[in-house]
């Protein structure tokens, strides 16, 4: 509707007014871009440049990236969350970085690539908590998470191409989780899609009401802490290793990874914890 794209108007043109902003209100170092706190195995990672609604600048990606890859074979590390407070979860890349520098335009889409890297690379479950709007660069961020949690009133939308610069590199996340109809109209109308049409169109794990959403990503981090580290780092890597196979391919490699999992000593004390009626107890290795 008209209505719709016009709000999605005000939302890129939001963007480029705030990325404007990120050298006037250059932070002293990249600690307070991103809030990091630990808790129970559970480092909770949060957006925090509200004045560039969360825009994606290198510095804000250096942060994330730091607060991501730190001490990630800490055997005490189970989860990661990355959430941001307010009304705009990530409006998407600094424009104002990207505008005439051609240098600085690679580094950026190489630095977001590397960081959803490091997310299928880290040894554990990524969540992306999400209570607020999503768009370009900051969709492609959070559905690049291995799950991704939001509330029904969150928005995502990839408008790039309302300001003359199509969402390719955002294309690249949506297209792989969505079906071709609908991850074509997010590319090629830049109009938002909620929550709710976002866990309809298998983009987001869960949609739950606001109030609901703090309880339920810790019901999922905590399924994930009741689980072998060991197992589900080795479960994830294959996992994604898997999805660039042929299906011949893929079934050949996973029967060998099954038989390597059952040597773990995690998955003989998981298998001898069932015949002996009993809960496991995890060396995590």
């Amino acid at each position: 509707t008209n209505r719709n794209m016009l709000r999605s108007m005000q939302i890129a043109k939001q963007a480029i007014n705030a990325a404007q902003q990120v050298f006037r209100s250059a932070s002293s170092g990249n600690s307070d871009l991103v809030l990091v706190r630990e808790e129970q195995g559970v480092r909770e990672i949060t957006l925090n440049h509200p004045k560039t609604l969360n825009s994606l600048s290198l510095d804000m990606m250096d942060a994330i990236q730091e607060a991501l890859v730190k001490d990630k074979d800490d055997v005490n590390l189970r989860c990661v969350v990355l959430t941001a407070p307010g009304k705009v979860w990530s409006a998407g890349h600094n424009l104002k970085e990207l505008h005439n520098n051609p240098e600085i335009q690679t580094s950026v889409f190489q630095k977001l690539t590397d960081i959803i890297k490091e997310i299928q690379r880290l040894p554990v479950p990524v969540i992306g908590k999400v209570n607020g709007y999503a768009a370009a660069a900051g969709c492609q961020l959070v559905v690049s998470c291995d799950m991704v949690v939001c509330s029904t009133t969150s928005k995502f939308s990839t408008p790039g191409a309302g300001v003359g610069v199509f969402c390719s590199t955002p294309g690249v996340a949506v297209a792989r989780i969505m079906s071709r109809p609908k991850s074509a109209y997010m590319l090629m109308t830049g109009l938002p899609i909620s929550g709710e049409e976002a866990y309809i169109s298998g983009m987001v794990t869960k949609a739950v009401p606001a109030e609901e959403l703090d309880k339920e990503v810790a019901e999922i981090a905590n399924a994930i802490k009741a689980k072998s580290r060991a197992v589900i780092a080795l479960g994830k890597e294959f996992y994604y290793k898997q999805l660039a196979m042929s299906d011949n391919e893929a079934f050949a490699a996973a029967q060998a990874k099954m038989c390597e999992n059952l040597q773990l000593g995690d998955t003989k004390e998981g298998i001898a914890s069932f015949f002996e009626k009993r809960p496991p107890s995890w060396k995590h290795k």
